[in-house]
């Protein structure tokens, strides 16, 4: 999307938007092949184009690979100048990773392979992964397992991906393994250092007070506090504050 790169760092500034990841989801084997991509219909449909008129998009934009790393490079410069927090989405191997971490961005948002996320944690960048991947047991694609990070200590932090009631299952699914102090600081203090956010995170006197109250017998959601105040009130704990 290099003809976008300069409204965008525009639109950055203006809404003084903290964090940006850098991905590419183009399908370049199938369109270096001559090959109609995986799922072109759906992606269209959804994208408001024609399958023809969305193939042709993504040709031309594989077409410009060449020109990405220069421009990126000119773009990250530009975000790192603002203080902006930089990630990587969907590193394949090692290499994806070194190339995120020449762009400056220090977070890895779900390494596909057991390889990727060894190089991100072996040099300091924070890796991300899906919660509902725990929660299934693997990856619905086939992508590295994120139980499997967390029991060697290479996720810092768990993400929704979507279906957010999945923090919760994945932390208390995971500290059957690793206890739950460090399986709850992935949904909890992990995303919070990973994102500068020093006031949340933790339960500890000058803190947000967010915090929520589980059922130890069924392990649901009893009640939730948002700096410090009552958002959501059920069972007996309900009884006790009404």
């Amino acid at each position: 999307m290099l003809d976008h790169y300069t409204r965008f760092y525009d639109l950055v500034c203006r809404f003084q938007v903290p964090y940006v990841v850098f991905n590419d989801h183009l399908p370049h084997r199938s369109l270096a092949a001559g090959k109609k991509p995986p799922r072109l219909t759906g992606q269209a449909l959804k994208s408001g184009r024609n399958p023809q008129e969305h193939l042709r998009l993504l040709a031309e934009m594989h077409s410009r690979s060449s020109e990405v790393p220069a421009a990126l490079q000119g773009l990250a410069r530009r975000l790192q100048a603002r203080e902006t927090l930089l990630g990587s989405h969907d590193d394949a191997d090692a290499a994806a990773d070194a190339l995120a971490r020449g762009l400056g961005a220090i977070v890895s948002e779900f390494p596909e392979t057991e390889a990727a996320a060894e190089a991100a944690a072996t040099t300091q960048r924070s890796v991300v992964l899906g919660a509902p991947n725990v929660v299934r047991g693997g990856s619905h694609n086939g992508n590295v397992s994120a139980a499997d990070m967390a029991r060697r200590k290479l996720c810092c932090a768990l993400a929704s991906d979507y279906h957010y009631p999945s923090l919760r299952f994945a932390a208390l699914a995971l500290a059957e393994d690793i206890g739950l102090t460090r399986a709850w600081g992935l949904i909890s203090s992990g995303p919070a250092r990973i994102l500068g956010l020093s006031d949340r995170g933790a339960l500890e006197i000058g803190m947000r007070g967010d915090f929520v109250v589980l059922d130890p017998d069924s392990q649901r959601v009893m009640a939730t506090f948002a700096k410090g105040r009552p958002s959501y009130l059920t069972g007996a704990v309900a009884e006790r504050f009404l």
